[in-house]
């Protein structure tokens, strides 16, 4: 073979490397969320919005039940409207990224929901429904949450959203996680009532129109033959199709969304091509408005549903008038120019064209009165038209290039406070457009903007400093007020109902004229910073008083009887942008003291905390109760009483959780064995050392050098944390040592693990001592389920307190998750719980194991004491007090 020349062999060489480079799939440290794709690209995806008004609404139980590829085939491979209605938060869930739980957990799992939506183009809303943790039964999570309410919250939804297909989640199985079926259950309810007027007439009356949805589907094929209408067939939903505008399946835009889930653990190792289709992608018909379509052999879930454009005219009767059509036509054959000449010239050539096709859509909309049409039909008519408009103005700021900012200067403001804002106008088309409106609200006085022509390649910025009002209310979340009665949040009158979050009231509204049209874009004001690891991160304009408060420890527990004295650090952080200074109290019950009476405090600067130390004494003669302690900080003759938690991740955005400067106090006949030595090794994060603490045992957190190499032998007990073996690679990797600190006398308890502790991840018989490995399924969900233990003389139960039943009293929530089970004969039961429920009828065990390995003790705590703790169960402190105290026989 002769030799290539020198030149040839570049070529192919860098054609190689081309070829290689382009090839390449990005990493998902570079993933785009479809939402910020602009030009060309977000301009032919909404030339599919444009041409449909389908709606999509997807029912779910928790976030990341959803089906992430349904939701961007509809979005976009068929441009409509993807709707996600979620019946709880997920607050009752796990946490594999940090320390939330409740509330705090809710945020996060509503903010990865809304991450993952930036993917699959979903909205997002919520019912009232709280997660109250894992459930076996249908009947436990309709009495908690109140059926009739959720189902009305879902009627709302449907008569809000006017969904033409709605698809529910799981309708039957005997497994757990029963929310999944009761909130597809009361879909199905909700499916029919939404139609009656009867139904709910309060929403009626509060404005919301009756609607009849045109198909009802839920998750999984096989046609299960009940329903209202007698059951229907099975359709399969490709999301595995290639979308050449997007460069992916929707199967991989899917994947990418579902990563978002980080705080339950989802795969973050995207789509790969032949990897098989999306998620839970075939459907049953389970009712229709039509009786007819129950027999039909759908191939799709919007098979014979006309979702056209023109097919709006319908609402009109079988013979609309020939206005609407014929205006509905110019509408339609505007976007086919509008398409046709960008394809053939470019984004500039759309703008004509779709600023005739936003006039000729305004014409219809303002006609609709004259059409002779019913009111009810110019409603359903004026609804979906009304979509459209909005879109048709997004599709012009699109095909112009004009990019539209607000940018504050401080992400967290307080009452008062100045802010200097930037409202830009950049026009990088090709014509001129005229803004027309350049102001904000929600300041005590509008900024003075200038309204001009912006020629093309140029930028008209607005710079102006305004205040926030004195009165601004703090931007908490709207969803902490819970029902006393239901496992139910109680949503306020002023808020949109079922929004993840309340809407910012620090607004700009830009208007523009374009292509003779008129433009107008509504834009909360957002403030930028910088995170060393998700890179430039924005944030709404987040509203806290000038001084905030939280005490550490927030739960304190006193024992009964005589008198104690316990640590309280109040942190007070100055969020005004000056100094700040004033003084700070711990208000407490009558009898007992603390010391100091109060302490000044001083702060220089913004965002810098300060940390003031007292010692709470209880009286003698305390009785088993709660009581509460307060703070308060006084400066300019202004008080302070709240602090707030932040909840803030590289992958979400940041939400604030405001609560009072408080601290319950626990009083509890409760004692552990004197001069214990403990150490801890952090998973992912929870508050069991805050309650070791409190029963007046020091503690340390073991470090990986520790595990690799430091002297275990110091402490008593070594305890690990929750799903300590998933997150520490040097417990992995330095278990052995652990197993030898056992054997050689020293107690390790390991709260619960999933299933990280089993084979192959781990060594071939787990991470015990003996082969053992755990149930995901082996849980007791009920927190009044009743206790056996099976090994009274145990020391865990009469060292150095009695267990009694009372010990299981006021749980809140499951007794237990994640049992050792199955495990060989050395790892002995100690307890054993049932749940009341038919689907979960057996004795569990696993709940607590111990095992005696060489000189010490090896235990496993399925009990979810670190859910209980934080709440201040008198029981979980004095179990978790005897636990402690093997260390000391």
């Amino acid at each position: 073979m002769a030799l290539m020349p020198k030149r040839v062999v570049y070529l192919f060489l860098l054609a190689l490397a081309i070829a290689t480079a382009t090839a390449t799939v990005p990493a998902q440290m570079r993933m785009r969320p479809v939402a910020d794709q602009s030009g060309e690209v977000r301009l032919q995806l909404l030339f599919r919005k444009l041409r449909t008004v389908g709606t999509l609404m997807m029912t779910i139980a928790h976030p990341d039940d959803e089906n992430n590829a349904l939701l961007a085939q509809t979005a976009y491979g068929l441009g409509m409207r993807a709707v996600a209605v979620t019946a709880t938060r997920g607050d009752g869930g796990q946490n594999e990224i940090g320390p939330e739980i409740f509330d705090a957990l809710a945020v996060l799992r509503s903010e990865e929901l809304l991450a993952a939506h930036r993917f699959d183009g979903a909205e997002e809303y919520f019912t009232r429904a709280v997660d109250f943790g894992y459930s076996f039964s249908l009947d436990e999570t309709y009495e908690k949450w109140g059926r009739d309410e959720i189902v009305g919250d879902y009627v709302h939804h449907l008569r809000a959203i006017r969904p033409d297909v709605v698809v529910g989640f799981l309708w039957d199985g005997t497994g757990g996680g029963q929310h999944h079926q009761a909130s597809t259950h009361i879909t199905a309810e909700a499916f029919r009532a939404a139609s009656d007027p009867a139904k709910y007439p309060d929403q009626i009356k509060a404005g919301l129109h009756p609607w009849q949805a045109k198909k009802f589907y839920y998750t999984g094929g096989g046609g299960r033959g009940g329903g209202a209408g007698g059951g229907g067939s099975s359709v399969t939903a490709n999301s595995g199709v290639y979308d050449p505008v997007l460069g992916q399946t929707y199967d991989e835009i899917g994947t990418e969304a579902r990563s978002m889930h980080r705080c339950q653990g989802t795969s973050q190792l995207l789509s790969l091509p032949g990897g098989g289709g999306g998620r839970g992608n075939g459907y049953t018909l389970e009712d229709a408005a039509n009786p007819a379509a129950l027999q039909a052999r759908d191939t799709s879930i919007f098979d014979g549903l006309d979702l056209s454009l023109a097919g709006v005219a319908k609402f009109a009767g079988a013979a609309p008038p020939a206005a609407l059509t014929s205006g509905l036509a110019a509408v339609a054959k505007s976007i086919d120019d509008a398409e046709a000449a960008f394809k053939a010239h470019g984004l500039d050539a759309a703008v004509t064209p779709l600023g005739a096709g936003l006039h000729a859509l305004r014409a219809v909309r303002a006609g609709l009165a004259g059409f002779g049409v019913s009111a009810d039909a110019a409603f359903e008519i004026d609804f979906r038209l009304a979509q459209k408009e909005q879109q048709f103005e997004e599709a012009l700021l699109t095909a112009s290039a004009v990019r539209l900012e607000a940018i504050g200067d401080d992400p967290m403001v307080t009452p008062g406070q100045n802010v200097n804002l930037q409202l830009i106008v950049a026009n990088r088309g090709s014509q001129p457009v005229t803004v027309t409106t350049l102001t904000a609200s929600g300041f005590v006085t509008p900024p003075a903007c200038q309204v001009a022509q912006v020629a093309a390649g140029t930028t008209q910025p607005c710079r102006a400093t305004v205040a926030i009002p004195t009165g601004a209310k703090s931007t908490d979340i709207y969803f902490s007020t819970h029902d006393p009665t239901f496992a139910r949040y109680v949503f306020p009158a002023n808020v949109p109902f079922g929004v993840p979050f309340a809407p910012t009231p620090y607004r700009a509204s830009i208007g523009l004229t374009i292509a003779g049209e008129a433009v107008k874009e509504d834009l909360p004001i957002e403030a930028r910073y910088s995170d060393p690891v998700a890179g430039e991160k924005r944030t709404e304009l987040l509203v806290v008083p000038a001084l905030t408060l939280t005490i550490t420890p927030d739960v304190l527990v006193f024992p009964t009887g005589a008198a104690a004295k316990r640590e309280v650090r109040v942190s007070v952080r100055n969020n005004a942008t000056g100094a700040s200074s004033g003084s700070v109290r711990l208000k407490v019950p009558a009898g007992w003291t603390v010391d100091p009476a109060s302490a000044p405090v001083s702060i220089g600067r913004a965002d810098e905390d300060a940390t003031l130390r007292f010692t709470v004494t209880s009286p003698a003669g305390t009785r088993a109760g709660a009581v509460t302690i307060s703070a308060e900080a006084t400066s300019d003759g202004a008080t302070f009483n709240t602090g707030y938690q932040s909840v803030e991740y590289p992958h979400i955005r940041r939400r604030l959780l405001f609560h009072a400067a408080e601290a319950a106090v626990k009083l509890v006949d409760v004692k552990v064995a004197p001069r214990i030595r403990v150490g801890y090794v952090m998973g992912v994060g929870d508050k069991v050392p805050d309650a070791i603490e409190q029963l007046g045992v020091p503690v340390s957190l073991v470090s990986d050098d520790d595990l690799a190499w430091g002297d275990l032998s110091k402490y008593d007990v070594i305890m690990l944390g929750v799903r300590a073996y998933d997150r520490r690679a040097a417990l992995r990797a330095n278990n052995q040592r652990l197993l030898d600190y056992v054997k050689n006398g020293g107690v390790m308890l390991l709260n619960y693990a999933r299933t990280e502790f089993n084979p192959p991840q781990g060594p071939p018989n787990g991470y015990g001592p003996y082969p053992a490995t755990t149930d995901s399924a082996a849980r007791t969900t009920d927190e009044n389920a009743p206790v056996k233990i099976l090994v009274p003389d145990h020391p865990a139960f009469n060292v150095p307190n009695k267990i009694g039943p009372d010990a299981w009293a006021n749980w809140v929530q499951e007794r237990g998750t994640y049992y050792l089970s199955p495990r060989s004969p050395e790892y002995v039961d100690l307890l054993e719980s049932q749940d009341p429920f038919p689907y979960n009828p057996n004795p569990r065990r696993g709940i607590l194991v111990d095992a005696h390995y060489g000189k010490g003790r090896w235990v496993y705590i399925g009990l979810v004491l670190w859910r209980e703790l934080p709440a201040g169960v008198p029981g979980a402190y004095q179990i978790l007090a005897n636990l402690l105290s093997l260390g000391g026989h």
